[in-house]
Protein backbone atom coordinates (compact mmCIF):
# COMPACT_ATOMS: atom_id res chain seq x y z
CA UNK A 1 0.00 0.00 0.00
CA UNK A 2 1.25 3.13 -0.80
CA UNK A 3 1.16 6.52 1.80
CA UNK A 4 1.29 9.52 -0.75
CA UNK A 5 -2.66 9.77 -1.85
CA UNK A 6 -2.77 12.83 -0.13
CA UNK A 7 -5.97 15.15 0.39
CA UNK A 8 -9.23 13.93 -0.61
CA UNK A 9 -12.51 15.51 -0.04
CA UNK A 10 -14.06 12.83 1.46
CA UNK A 11 -12.93 9.55 2.67
CA UNK A 12 -12.31 6.78 0.38
CA UNK A 13 -10.28 3.13 0.61
CA UNK A 14 -6.57 2.82 -0.14
CA UNK A 15 -6.88 -0.92 0.37
CA UNK A 16 -5.27 -3.57 2.27
CA UNK A 17 -7.03 -2.26 4.95
CA UNK A 18 -6.13 1.23 4.31
CA UNK A 19 -8.34 4.11 4.12
CA UNK A 20 -8.33 8.38 4.10
CA UNK A 21 -10.16 9.41 7.38
CA UNK A 22 -11.00 13.41 7.07
CA UNK A 23 -9.53 14.99 10.55
CA UNK A 24 -10.72 18.69 9.26
CA UNK A 25 -10.74 20.75 6.64
CA UNK A 26 -7.44 20.81 6.00
CA UNK A 27 -6.12 17.85 7.22
CA UNK A 28 -6.08 14.80 6.52
CA UNK A 29 -4.74 10.97 7.35
CA UNK A 30 -4.15 7.67 5.74
CA UNK A 31 -4.22 4.92 8.52
CA UNK A 32 -3.48 1.27 7.86
CA UNK A 33 -2.77 -0.81 10.62
CA UNK A 34 -1.40 -3.60 8.19
CA UNK A 35 1.18 -1.41 5.94
CA UNK A 36 4.74 -0.19 7.49
CA UNK A 37 4.54 2.56 5.90
CA UNK A 38 1.25 4.13 6.75
CA UNK A 39 1.97 7.80 7.91
CA UNK A 40 0.07 10.94 8.56
CA UNK A 41 -0.12 13.24 6.15
CA UNK A 42 -1.24 17.37 6.73
CA UNK A 43 -2.31 19.81 4.42
CA UNK A 44 -2.47 23.68 5.42
CA UNK A 45 -2.83 26.60 4.02
CA UNK A 46 0.44 27.65 2.19
CA UNK A 47 2.57 29.69 4.88
CA UNK A 48 4.22 32.50 4.08
CA UNK A 49 7.69 31.41 2.89
CA UNK A 50 6.10 28.85 0.83
CA UNK A 51 4.39 32.03 -0.96
CA UNK A 52 7.81 33.59 -1.43
CA UNK A 53 9.36 30.22 -2.61
CA UNK A 54 6.81 30.23 -5.31
CA UNK A 55 7.04 33.82 -6.75
CA UNK A 56 11.16 33.17 -6.67
CA UNK A 57 9.99 29.52 -8.94
CA UNK A 58 8.37 31.94 -11.11
CA UNK A 59 10.53 34.23 -11.57
CA UNK A 60 13.29 31.20 -12.21
CA UNK A 61 11.02 29.59 -14.53
CA UNK A 62 10.38 32.97 -16.53
CA UNK A 63 14.51 32.70 -17.33
CA UNK A 64 15.86 30.93 -20.28
CA UNK A 65 18.41 29.72 -18.10
CA UNK A 66 16.04 27.40 -15.65
CA UNK A 67 13.97 24.97 -15.36
CA UNK A 68 12.00 24.92 -12.43
CA UNK A 69 10.31 21.15 -11.28
CA UNK A 70 7.60 21.00 -8.74
CA UNK A 71 6.89 17.93 -7.04
CA UNK A 72 3.63 15.70 -7.98
CA UNK A 73 0.71 16.83 -6.03
CA UNK A 74 -1.37 14.53 -4.08
CA UNK A 75 -4.58 13.03 -6.19
CA UNK A 76 -7.62 15.49 -5.81
CA UNK A 77 -11.11 13.42 -5.81
CA UNK A 78 -13.06 16.74 -6.30
CA UNK A 79 -14.32 16.92 -9.89
CA UNK A 80 -12.87 18.84 -12.62
CA UNK A 81 -14.50 21.38 -14.86
CA UNK A 82 -17.72 19.90 -16.57
CA UNK A 83 -17.21 17.73 -19.73
CA UNK A 84 -17.47 18.96 -23.05
CA UNK A 85 -18.64 15.81 -24.86
CA UNK A 86 -19.99 11.91 -23.16
CA UNK A 87 -18.06 10.55 -20.46
CA UNK A 88 -16.62 6.94 -19.98
CA UNK A 89 -14.37 5.16 -16.89
CA UNK A 90 -10.65 4.15 -17.34
CA UNK A 91 -8.83 2.45 -14.74
CA UNK A 92 -4.93 3.26 -14.49
CA UNK A 93 -2.87 0.18 -13.51
CA UNK A 94 0.89 -0.27 -12.60
CA UNK A 95 2.58 -3.60 -11.40
CA UNK A 96 5.63 -4.20 -8.86
CA UNK A 97 7.05 -7.85 -9.97
CA UNK A 98 9.54 -9.97 -8.84
CA UNK A 99 11.42 -9.69 -11.96
CA UNK A 100 10.83 -9.21 -15.67
CA UNK A 101 9.30 -12.38 -17.08
CA UNK A 102 5.09 -12.87 -16.36
CA UNK A 103 5.71 -16.65 -16.85
CA UNK A 104 8.45 -17.24 -14.67
CA UNK A 105 7.62 -13.48 -11.65
CA UNK A 106 5.21 -12.66 -10.04
CA UNK A 107 3.48 -9.45 -8.93
CA UNK A 108 4.51 -7.71 -5.36
CA UNK A 109 2.22 -4.45 -5.37
CA UNK A 110 -1.24 -3.80 -7.67
CA UNK A 111 -1.80 -0.39 -7.69
CA UNK A 112 -4.81 1.25 -9.46
CA UNK A 113 -6.75 4.67 -10.09
CA UNK A 114 -10.48 4.72 -11.56
CA UNK A 115 -11.24 7.95 -12.81
CA UNK A 116 -13.77 9.47 -15.46
CA UNK A 117 -12.72 11.57 -18.64
CA UNK A 118 -14.24 13.15 -21.10
CA UNK A 119 -14.35 11.40 -25.02
CA UNK A 120 -13.94 14.74 -26.64
CA UNK A 121 -11.59 16.01 -24.97
CA UNK A 122 -9.26 13.45 -22.98
CA UNK A 123 -9.69 15.78 -19.73
CA UNK A 124 -10.10 14.03 -16.47
CA UNK A 125 -13.71 14.67 -15.02
CA UNK A 126 -12.61 13.13 -11.90
CA UNK A 127 -11.04 10.39 -9.64
CA UNK A 128 -13.07 7.63 -8.44
CA UNK A 129 -10.63 5.99 -6.37
CA UNK A 130 -7.27 5.17 -5.75
CA UNK A 131 -5.99 1.99 -4.25
CA UNK A 132 -2.98 -0.24 -3.75
CA UNK A 133 -2.54 -4.58 -2.34
CA UNK A 134 0.72 -6.05 -1.81
CA UNK A 135 0.81 -9.44 -3.19
CA UNK A 136 2.89 -12.20 -1.31
CA UNK A 137 5.01 -14.38 -4.35
CA UNK A 138 5.39 -17.12 -2.03
CA UNK A 139 9.26 -16.65 -2.38
CA UNK A 140 11.82 -14.06 -1.68
CA UNK A 141 12.09 -11.11 -3.38
CA UNK A 142 14.75 -10.69 -5.41
CA UNK A 143 17.48 -7.87 -3.35
CA UNK A 144 17.53 -5.60 -7.06
CA UNK A 145 13.76 -5.35 -6.34
CA UNK A 146 14.07 -4.47 -3.01
CA UNK A 147 16.02 -1.87 -3.51
CA UNK A 148 13.97 -0.35 -6.43
CA UNK A 149 10.88 -0.66 -4.61
CA UNK A 150 11.21 -0.62 -0.83
CA UNK A 151 9.07 -3.95 -0.46
CA UNK A 152 10.68 -6.61 1.34
CA UNK A 153 9.59 -10.06 2.10
CA UNK A 154 8.17 -8.88 5.61
CA UNK A 155 5.93 -6.31 3.87
CA UNK A 156 4.29 -8.89 1.33
CA UNK A 157 3.73 -11.58 3.76
CA UNK A 158 0.40 -13.30 3.75
CA UNK A 159 -1.11 -9.76 2.02
CA UNK A 160 -2.98 -10.64 -1.13
CA UNK A 161 -4.87 -8.47 -3.55
CA UNK A 162 -8.45 -8.04 -3.12
CA UNK A 163 -9.93 -9.38 -6.56
CA UNK A 164 -13.33 -8.73 -5.30
CA UNK A 165 -13.01 -4.79 -4.89
CA UNK A 166 -10.79 -5.29 -8.43
CA UNK A 167 -13.72 -6.38 -10.19
CA UNK A 168 -16.18 -3.45 -8.15
CA UNK A 169 -13.68 -1.11 -9.55
CA UNK A 170 -13.19 -2.69 -13.00
CA UNK A 171 -17.59 -2.18 -13.15
CA UNK A 172 -18.22 -0.23 -16.33
CA UNK A 173 -14.83 0.22 -16.79
CA UNK A 174 -13.65 0.25 -21.14
CA UNK A 175 -10.40 1.29 -21.18
CA UNK A 176 -7.19 -0.02 -19.08
CA UNK A 177 -4.05 2.55 -19.09
CA UNK A 178 -0.43 1.36 -18.61
CA UNK A 179 3.02 2.69 -18.83
CA UNK A 180 4.36 0.37 -20.63
CA UNK A 181 1.19 -2.10 -21.06
CA UNK A 182 3.29 -4.52 -22.55
CA UNK A 183 4.97 -5.61 -19.37
CA UNK A 184 2.08 -5.18 -17.56
CA UNK A 185 -0.67 -6.84 -18.84
CA UNK A 186 0.83 -9.89 -19.35
CA UNK A 187 1.29 -10.36 -15.57
CA UNK A 188 -2.26 -8.77 -14.61
CA UNK A 189 -4.39 -11.37 -17.02
CA UNK A 190 -2.49 -14.07 -15.54
CA UNK A 191 -3.21 -12.69 -11.99
CA UNK A 192 -6.42 -11.37 -12.88
CA UNK A 193 -8.05 -13.09 -15.65
CA UNK A 194 -11.46 -11.34 -15.64
CA UNK A 195 -9.81 -7.99 -16.57
CA UNK A 196 -8.50 -10.00 -19.70
CA UNK A 197 -11.75 -8.48 -21.98
CA UNK A 198 -11.29 -4.88 -21.68
CA UNK A 199 -8.94 -2.92 -24.17
CA UNK A 200 -5.70 -1.91 -22.76
CA UNK A 201 -3.76 1.34 -24.14
CA UNK A 202 -0.25 2.36 -23.55
CA UNK A 203 0.89 5.59 -22.37
CA UNK A 204 4.50 4.95 -23.41
CA UNK A 205 3.07 3.92 -27.13
CA UNK A 206 -0.32 5.09 -28.02
CA UNK A 207 0.85 8.82 -27.45
CA UNK A 208 3.41 10.18 -29.67
CA UNK A 209 5.63 11.35 -27.47
CA UNK A 210 8.57 11.36 -29.93
CA UNK A 211 7.06 13.52 -32.39
CA UNK A 212 6.42 16.24 -29.23
CA UNK A 213 10.62 15.90 -28.77
CA UNK A 214 10.73 13.67 -25.77
CA UNK A 215 13.90 12.08 -25.64
CA UNK A 216 13.17 9.13 -24.11
CA UNK A 217 9.44 7.42 -22.91
CA UNK A 218 10.65 6.53 -19.35
CA UNK A 219 8.07 7.85 -16.99
CA UNK A 220 10.60 9.71 -15.06
CA UNK A 221 11.72 11.57 -17.80
CA UNK A 222 8.38 12.46 -19.00
CA UNK A 223 7.31 13.31 -15.76
CA UNK A 224 9.98 16.04 -15.99
CA UNK A 225 10.91 16.93 -19.10
CA UNK A 226 7.10 16.86 -20.42
CA UNK A 227 5.42 18.21 -17.27
CA UNK A 228 7.93 19.71 -14.92
CA UNK A 229 7.23 17.29 -11.89
CA UNK A 230 9.32 15.20 -9.95
CA UNK A 231 8.30 11.98 -7.79
CA UNK A 232 10.74 11.19 -5.29
CA UNK A 233 9.79 8.21 -3.77
CA UNK A 234 10.57 4.50 -4.29
CA UNK A 235 9.41 3.00 -7.66
CA UNK A 236 5.69 1.83 -5.97
CA UNK A 237 2.76 0.85 -7.76
CA UNK A 238 0.47 3.78 -7.20
CA UNK A 239 3.00 6.54 -7.08
CA UNK A 240 3.32 5.60 -10.89
CA UNK A 241 -0.51 5.40 -11.71
CA UNK A 242 -0.32 8.97 -9.82
CA UNK A 243 2.61 9.70 -12.69
CA UNK A 244 1.28 8.41 -15.33
CA UNK A 245 -2.07 10.55 -14.76
CA UNK A 246 -0.36 13.05 -14.53
CA UNK A 247 1.71 13.70 -17.71
CA UNK A 248 -1.76 12.08 -19.52
CA UNK A 249 -3.62 15.53 -18.12
CA UNK A 250 -0.73 17.37 -19.18
CA UNK A 251 -1.16 19.29 -22.28
CA UNK A 252 1.08 19.31 -25.11
CA UNK A 253 2.47 22.68 -26.74
CA UNK A 254 -0.76 22.68 -29.17
CA UNK A 255 -3.18 22.36 -26.30
CA UNK A 256 -3.97 18.95 -26.88
CA UNK A 257 -4.08 16.74 -24.24
CA UNK A 258 -1.72 12.86 -24.21
CA UNK A 259 -4.83 11.21 -22.90
CA UNK A 260 -6.75 12.22 -26.45
CA UNK A 261 -4.24 10.71 -28.11
CA UNK A 262 -3.78 7.84 -26.34
CA UNK A 263 -7.80 6.97 -26.85
CA UNK A 264 -7.50 8.14 -30.65
CA UNK A 265 -5.04 5.79 -31.03
CA UNK A 266 -5.54 2.60 -29.14
CA UNK A 267 -8.72 1.95 -30.81
CA UNK A 268 -7.41 2.58 -34.61
CA UNK A 269 -6.80 -0.17 -36.79
CA UNK A 270 -3.65 -1.57 -36.69
CA UNK A 271 -1.52 -4.66 -38.73
CA UNK A 272 1.02 -6.45 -37.24
CA UNK A 273 4.16 -6.67 -39.69
CA UNK A 274 6.92 -9.83 -39.48
CA UNK A 275 10.40 -9.25 -41.42
CA UNK A 276 10.33 -12.79 -42.03
CA UNK A 277 13.48 -14.08 -43.60
CA UNK A 278 15.11 -10.43 -43.39
CA UNK A 279 18.75 -11.13 -43.55
CA UNK A 280 21.04 -10.26 -40.52
CA UNK A 281 22.65 -7.45 -42.02
CA UNK A 282 19.50 -5.60 -42.01
CA UNK A 283 18.80 -5.75 -38.33
CA UNK A 284 20.40 -2.24 -37.64
CA UNK A 285 18.05 -0.73 -40.01
CA UNK A 286 14.96 -2.45 -38.76
CA UNK A 287 15.67 -1.48 -35.05
CA UNK A 288 15.98 2.33 -36.21
CA UNK A 289 12.53 1.68 -37.85
CA UNK A 290 10.93 0.41 -34.78
CA UNK A 291 11.08 -3.23 -35.35
CA UNK A 292 11.42 -5.31 -32.22
CA UNK A 293 13.46 -8.66 -31.81
CA UNK A 294 10.30 -11.40 -31.14
CA UNK A 295 12.54 -14.28 -29.35
CA UNK A 296 12.25 -17.70 -28.81
CA UNK A 297 8.23 -16.76 -27.80
CA UNK A 298 7.34 -14.54 -30.40
CA UNK A 299 4.90 -14.59 -33.02
CA UNK A 300 6.56 -15.32 -35.20
CA UNK A 301 9.41 -16.20 -33.54
CA UNK A 302 13.00 -14.98 -33.66
CA UNK A 303 11.59 -12.18 -36.28
CA UNK A 304 12.28 -8.71 -36.09
CA UNK A 305 8.58 -7.24 -35.87
CA UNK A 306 6.48 -4.06 -35.63
CA UNK A 307 2.87 -3.01 -35.21
CA UNK A 308 1.58 -0.19 -37.27
CA UNK A 309 -1.61 1.68 -38.29
CA UNK A 310 -3.65 -0.35 -41.17
CA UNK A 311 -2.97 3.30 -42.82
CA UNK A 312 0.27 2.86 -42.88
CA UNK A 313 0.72 -0.38 -44.49
CA UNK A 314 1.46 0.16 -47.95
CA UNK A 315 4.17 2.75 -47.08
CA UNK A 316 5.85 0.22 -44.76
CA UNK A 317 5.38 -2.59 -47.23
CA UNK A 318 7.28 -0.50 -50.20
CA UNK A 319 10.19 0.69 -47.86
CA UNK A 320 10.81 -3.04 -46.94
CA UNK A 321 11.22 -4.06 -50.59
CA UNK A 322 13.62 -1.12 -51.08
CA UNK A 323 15.29 -1.73 -47.92
CA UNK A 324 15.17 -5.06 -46.02
CA UNK A 325 14.67 -7.51 -49.56
CA UNK A 326 17.09 -5.71 -51.93
CA UNK A 327 20.24 -8.48 -52.12
CA UNK A 328 18.02 -10.86 -50.30
CA UNK A 329 14.20 -11.15 -51.65
CA UNK A 330 11.79 -12.28 -50.33
CA UNK A 331 7.91 -11.25 -48.42
CA UNK A 332 6.97 -9.56 -44.88
CA UNK A 333 3.78 -11.72 -43.13
CA UNK A 334 1.43 -9.40 -42.17
CA UNK A 335 -1.38 -9.92 -39.58
CA UNK A 336 -4.33 -7.64 -38.45
CA UNK A 337 -4.32 -6.76 -34.99
CA UNK A 338 -7.03 -7.78 -32.46
CA UNK A 339 -7.47 -4.54 -30.75
CA UNK A 340 -8.66 -6.34 -27.33
CA UNK A 341 -5.73 -8.27 -27.28
CA UNK A 342 -3.28 -5.84 -27.72
CA UNK A 343 0.02 -5.95 -25.48
CA UNK A 344 -1.57 -9.38 -24.11
CA UNK A 345 1.73 -11.11 -25.41
CA UNK A 346 -0.80 -13.64 -27.31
Amino acid sequence: MNPALGPAPKPAAVGSGGSLVGEGRDTWSLNNSRDPLSLTMTQHAPYPADQELEALAKQLGASPEYRVLRRLKPLDFEAQEAPVGPTKRALLIDVETTGLSYALDSIIELGIILFTYDTSTGRVVQTLAAESWLQDPGRPIPENIVKLTGINDDDVRGQHIDEQRVRELATDVGLIIAHNAAFDRPFVDRRLPFLSEIHWGCSLSDVPWKTMNMQSLKLEFLLYAHAHTFLDTHHRALDDCRATLHILTTPFPDATLPMQHLRKNCGTPRVRIAATRSHFDTKDALRQRGYSWSGDNGKPPKTWCREILQSELDAELQWMQEQIYVTHPGQPTTENVNLRKRYSGM
